[in-house]
């Protein structure tokens, strides 16, 4: 007896990849319909493309301001103990590969994307000192807080010059590690609150070590 092929069901359930992301647009969905209504309608008058183009420049500027007041992403709900384990036996640790899991770290063509400039615009601002990227295997990556809007660009454009030709990591290190002359508050945190004159203090100091 020859059995039916198994047809695909369209209506069933998508990968396991798909979907968490198919779980994550649902909450974020319910989040925005909760919170502002008549805002989600409006999302409908815009074409698909252009809402995940918004929805990802969005994602990366959270990422950015998460890393200007210093605070970790982790997941509440995790998928399995042995998840959490990794996360416990990884805790702490800023890795490359962990900084752009978070989006703290953004590639040159994402960065592009998201801060409207040409990769020639961005060029000329690593030149004229007012950003700084980090290599990672040999590919540029931008720190997303360049993106907080929360962020006056002069106060941080001043401080990347202050801190002159240190290497790319050696900036970022200075910007997100908490500094006893700030009362344990990061750089970044430190302009973020409005101290930009003792962050330019103390970033000539470091860039003269």
């Amino acid at each position: 007896m020859t059995m039916p092929r198994r047809q695909n069901n369209p209506t069933s359930e998508p990968s396991s990849p798909d979907a968490h992301v198919l779980q994550l647009l649902q909450s974020a969905a319910i989040a925005l319909t909760l919170f502002d209504p008549v805002g989600a309608r409006e999302l409908f008058k815009l074409p698909d493309a252009e809402i995940g183009r918004r929805f990802k420049r969005a994602l990366v500027r959270v990422a950015g301001l998460a890393t200007v007041l210093n605070i970790e992403q982790r997941s509440i709900r995790e998928e399995s103990a042995q998840r959490r384990e990794d996360l416990r036996s990884n805790q702490g640790e800023s890795t490359p590969a962990r900084l752009i899991a978070n989006a703290k770290l953004l590639h040159k063509s994402h960065f592009c994307a998201a801060i409207g400039f040409t990769p020639q615009k961005v060029d000329k601002e690593v030149a004229a000192q007012r950003i700084f990227s980090v290599d990672i295997e040999d590919e540029p990556y931008f720190p997303a807080f360049f993106l907080v809007e929360q962020m006056r660009r002069k106060d941080l454009a001043k401080v990347v010059r202050t801190l002159g030709d240190l290497t790319g990591w050696s900036k970022w290190n200075f910007f997100t590690t908490p500094n006893g002359a700030l009362d344990d508050l990061t750089p970044l945190q430190a302009l973020f609150y409005g101290d930009r004159k003792q962050v330019l203090r103390i970033a000539a100091e470091f860039a003269k070590r």
